[in-house]
């Protein structure tokens, strides 16, 4: 218990001391507050002075709250009326088509034409800043004494989508994104029937290599992370859907990935998972979107990269 403590006194300490800069500048009191973290979490490594849970406390900390992606690699509103040009997506299976004022429609499903006016925000421009000082107060006082939440990694293999399942409705588009990325995609989905789609991040348009966020919004349905290598899927997190992504709304999901590997998911904000998993340095050039039934409007996409 003591280590927990020393670890939240030292971050809080770091809070306060910078507290009055961050808000006199926000962009230069958030940045040096950063930089002091990452000092801590990296000779916290290197020298071994923290337990495992001081330091996945801390990296989480860092995965939160930092924002290395400064560069906006892809967005698409879909406001020119054509998913087939700037950017240009190339149709692999099924049909889509773009409505002015929806967005980007998977066709071949059953689907309402209208729905509820009410909507989350728009991905955020990535100059916008949270309240840095007040989160990880927050944080650091829920990850010390709060309930640990049981995340073991999940590992299974499977055959790649391209035999396991059909595919109704498959898009793919040469992004170039970059290792570390923060992708946000504003959409609306259904519950009944249930929405089953994913994005895919690959480093070959054959799909052996790379990494796929699948979301199902039935009842018993989820959020998973797999890993692909030489083809073979392996889950490298999955956890159920507690928050009401179905509900016909427009939501914010968004996926980003740290320079140092660590994997977050959240939903307007909240957090769905964190894990770590560098498996792969380089890049990956394709973005592939894939939709396997259930009503789904896909109303904007912002890739940020490094």
């Amino acid at each position: 218990m003591k280590p927990r403590i020393l670890l939240t006194t030292l971050c809080l300490a770091l809070v306060i001391g910078f507290g009055s800069q961050a808000q006199a500048s926000s962009k230069a009191g958030s940045k040096q507050l950063l930089e002091e973290l990452r000092q801590l979490a990296r000779e916290s490594r290197e020298k071994r002075a923290a337990d495992r849970w001081l330091q996945r406390a801390l990296d989480d900390l860092l995965s939160r709250y930092d924002r290395p992606w400064q560069r906006t690699i892809l967005f698409d509103d879909f406001s020119d009326g054509d998913y087939t040009r700037n950017p240009k997506w190339e149709s692999l299976d099924g049909r889509f088509e773009v409505v002015r004022g929806q967005g980007l429609i998977a066709l071949g499903t059953d689907r309402q034409d209208r729905y509820p006016e009410d909507r989350t925000q728009a991905p955020a421009e990535s100059g916008q800043q949270p309240d840095l000082a007040g989160a990880l107060v927050g944080a650091l006082l829920n990850q010390a004494f709060g309930p640990k939440q049981n995340s073991p990694q999940q590992q299974t293999q499977r055959q790649d989508d391209h035999t396991r399942r059909d595919i109704s409705n498959r898009l793919r588009l040469k992004a170039n994104v970059t290792n570390a990325f923060a992708l946000t995609a504003t959409l609306r989905t259904s519950e009944q029937p249930a929405s089953q789609f994913e994005f895919a991040l690959l480093q070959s348009q054959k799909a052996r290599y790379g990494y796929r966020l699948r979301i199902d919004t039935g009842s018993r349905g989820g959020i998973e992370l797999e890993r692909i290598r030489n083809g073979l899927g392996s889950i490298v997190e999955r956890r159920p859907l507690d928050l009401p992504l179905g509900d016909g709304r427009l939501h914010d999901l968004a996926w980003r990935q740290a320079p140092d590997g660590t994997v977050t998911v959240l939903i307007d904000d909240k957090q769905v998972f964190s894990v770590r998993d560098r498996a792969f340095r380089d890049g990956y050039p394709w973005l592939e979107f894939r939709h396997h039934g259930g009503e789904l409007t896909l109303r904007a996409l912002r890739i940020e990269g490094t």
